[in-house]
């Protein structure tokens, strides 16, 4: 696909992260997993678990393109953002290892020895192409980030600790995978594969948000870990895409959730896979 040393997308590489994020050193509700209420502790599994999964699988399935991807910039840089991916993941399932009642399969060895996972059943399928890639990485990955941004002063030490990490890296994803969907929307082919990438993904992502006063969520409000319940965040995510998409001529799909069937476990269903 030709040069790519000045044009967007190609600036990230490995290691490339900037000023550093320091916590607070003011006083937290919760020092740790153990002190926080029974009701919290394990709204605090059910989202966690799902939340380290969606990113384990993200990292998953963006290294089989580490190889395969359209330049070498972005075979690196989707080297790099595995990494960060799957890093991640390990972060939260080390803290979710000590709440009562987590399963016995999160070892400290290795994620693959799991045969239960919680993700969306969508991650469970490899990419077909670049533009599925991409779509995942602007929709499913911006839509985490968010819940990041509203668990970024959360009242439980550990959490806090990791989220100052994993939002500082994410930042370059973001700028990694606008770059190249601004790319992507160039030409009207391109584009046109573009859009049906960000239609058969962003149900998988909206979703993710959860309906309306969902428990879990709640409990996490309610409990100083979440500063905005997820589903309401998902208007925040909707408007932010339709800012950056409308620039570049791809639309926003019309997607209805049937929330009956939604999966809190793995906080996806309700819509066609």
């Amino acid at each position: 696909m030709g040069r790519t040393d000045q044009l967007p997308g190609a600036g990230y590489y490995p290691g490339y992260r900037g000023g550093g994020t320091s916590m607070s050193t003011q006083e937290l509700r919760y020092n740790n997993v153990n002190e926080l209420p029974a009701e919290t502790a394990q709204a605090l599994l059910r989202f966690g678990l799902a939340l380290a999964d969606t990113k384990h699988f993200l990292g998953r399935r963006l290294s089989e393109w580490v190889t395969a991807a359209p330049a070498m910039e972005a075979s690196v840089a989707a080297a790099a953002i595995t990494q960060d991916e799957l890093g991640h993941a390990r972060s939260l399932l080390a803290m979710l290892r000590d709440v009562t009642g987590a399963p016995e399969e999160l070892n400290p060895e290795t994620d693959m020895s799991r045969s239960t996972f919680y993700a969306p059943a969508a991650l469970h399928k490899s990419w077909e192409s670049w533009n599925d890639v991409m779509a995942n990485m602007l929709l499913l990955d911006r839509a985490l980030t968010m819940i990041f941004d509203a668990a970024a002063r959360c009242e439980l030490a550990p959490l806090r600790q990791r989220v100052a990490k994993i939002r500082q890296e994410e930042r370059f994803h973001r700028i990694f995978t606008e770059g190249w969907v601004a790319r992507l929307a160039q030409n009207e082919r391109s584009r046109a594969a573009l859009q049906q990438a960000v239609a058969a993904h962003w149900p998988v992502a909206e979703a993710w948000f959860g309906p309306e006063n969902e428990e879990t969520g709640t409990a996490l409000v309610q409990a100083g870990l979440l500063a905005k319940h997820p589903h309401k965040l998902a208007e925040a995510w909707r408007q932010s895409l339709e800012d950056f998409l409308k620039k570049h001529a791809i639309s926003i799909p019309s997607v209805n959730i049937s929330w009956d069937n939604w999966r809190k476990e793995t906080r996806d269903g309700g819509y066609e896979n």
